[in-house]
């Protein structure tokens, strides 16, 4: 379970644009609709909880759920999950970045990345809403 937990988060971390509110769908659609490990009304308890807390709301959710789930091994599973992508990606783009921000394609790459991230976190909540 810890595995599958921190692979989930994994997928989730490496694959979402737009930080916590654009992983909300993802968490929902993986850790609801398709793992049925906790039901609708507990996870948008959970988001409820994890706006109210401070911090970010990926991490704050990923306690949340990760121990509800599995306790504090969960929650070290579903943290780590949640933050490692988001750590090597910013890493390696701090050690490139200096040599590549001047390429049109890398600029017109983070221009064009701006729509998608504004669009995932309207759907995030747009969700919340019809669920609240």
């Amino acid at each position: 379970m810890l595995l599958r937990l921190f692979w989930t988060y994994l997928k989730i971390g490496t694959f979402t644009l737009g930080g916590g509110y654009a992983m909300l769908p993802l968490i929902q659609h993986e850790i609801v609709d398709k793992q049925h490990l906790i039901d609708e009304k507990e996870f948008v308890n959970m988001i409820a909880l994890a706006q109210a807390a401070p911090g970010l709301i990926a991490v704050n959710s990923a306690i949340f759920i990760g121990h509800r789930i599995a306790g504090w091994r969960g929650v070290a599973a579903t943290v780590c999950g949640a933050v490692l992508p988001s750590i090597v990606i910013i890493l390696l783009i701090a050690v490139f970045f200096r040599q590549l921000k001047h390429i049109a394609a890398v600029e017109a790459v983070f221009k064009g990345l701006r729509p998608a991230v504004v669009a995932l976190i309207a759907a995030a909540v747009i969700k919340m809403a019809r669920n609240i």
